[in-house]
């Protein structure tokens, strides 16, 4: 992984092989993101897992294959702890899309990702009881 920070936006380029995950961990770390929003994703992921909530449980789909990222977006949170939510459409070599949260990916040939550091919001996730997610909060 390569990035470089400019006025609160960081650029990332990940390399072939590197875990998607692992190396936003780092950034985060490296670029002293204590809140931020993941603008934009692209290049291409495989091993990846994505996740669909249907209210009550999480279900996921495990795609081996590389898998063009055309989209992805979420927010980071590292008040208590890192929490990475990113959200992401891949397609596949017949164009069909797929989509959801985000679990985890391995880099297929490269990724470029844009992050916006924000200071003056505080994001945070918190249990929610009712619905057994840990949701953002706001300060």
């Amino acid at each position: 992984m390569h990035g470089k920070e400019e006025n609160g936006f960081v650029a990332l380029k990940l390399n072939h092989d590197e875990d998607l995950f692992q190396c936003l961990h780092k950034a985060i770390i490296d670029f002293n993101i204590k809140s931020g929003y993941v603008l934009m994703g692209i290049g291409m992921l495989r091993d990846a897992e994505i996740g669909y909530f249907d209210g009550t449980k999480y279900f996921t789909k495990h795609l081996a294959e590389p898998h063009e990222l055309v989209s992805m977006q979420g927010n980071i949170s590292s008040k208590d702890e890192i929490i990475i939510h990113i959200h992401c459409s891949l397609a596949d070599h017949d164009h069909s899309l797929v989509g959801g949260h985000l679990n985890k990916g391995i880099v297929n040939i490269i990724n470029e990702i844009f992050i916006k550091k924000v200071d003056e919001i505080e994001l945070g996730r918190k249990l929610n009881s009712e619905t057994g997610l840990k949701e953002l909060y706001i300060n």
